[in-house]
């Protein structure tokens, strides 16, 4: 066989592959969309994680009457601004015949977010998760070891409480809030145990 034979027989082994490879792909991408029911990779764009400089301000665009409204109601708009605002722009408000008021300015404040803490007391009888909104208590979960059973008592208030009982043996943990943290107050029998 010529090197000339051997070059075009390597060159359509090659051909075949691509084309058999692509074809196979296309095959799972389309079964892929019929079970999930999801776009096909060529069908959907990446997610956008950032953006370079600060984003658009719609505000900023000029307003325009729309057809359906008279001529002589406008919108105002906000001006753009390099810093945040705590009021409101004044908004126009149309009236059945005659001309616009404007509102007086508002004061809009935000609740400040609150921090949720959670901590996990683990012990001999088991584990108890306990999170904190403020002074709020909620029990997220609490699970026995093993020859142990358990009681949940309130799941969410100032306190939370679970009894652990293994036979005659009692663990209760107590759980309050203490400057938004939980914290555990652990009674076995006659010794009392503070865990933080």
């Amino acid at each position: 066989m010529s090197r000339r034979m051997w070059t075009l027989a390597v060159s359509l082994w090659v051909a075949i592959v691509i084309v058999g490879s692509a074809v196979t792909w296309l095959a799972i991408d389309r079964a892929g969309q019929q079970v999930t029911g999801r776009p096909s990779a060529s069908e959907t764009k990446p997610p956008v994680v950032g953006t370079l400089g600060p984003a658009p301000v719609a505000s900023a665009l000029p307003s325009t009457p729309s057809p359906s409204s008279p001529a002589h109601t406008r919108t105002p708009t906000a001006r753009p601004s390099r810093t945040p605002s705590s009021t409101a722009p004044p908004s126009a408000r149309p009236t059945g015949s005659g001309p616009t008021k404007q509102a007086s300015p508002s004061t809009k404040t935000a609740a400040p977010a609150q921090r949720i803490e959670t901590r996990t007391w683990t012990g001999s009888a088991g584990f108890v998760t306990v999170s904190c909104t403020g002074s709020l208590a909620t029990l997220k979960g609490a699970s026995p070891a093993d020859g142990w059973s358990y009681e949940r008592g309130d799941d969410s208030g100032d306190s939370v409480e679970v009894k652990f009982t293994n036979g005659g043996t009692e663990v209760q943990v107590h759980a309050t809030c203490v400057g938004g943290t939980p914290q555990f107050h652990v009674e076995s029998g006659s010794s009392a145990d503070e865990v933080g």
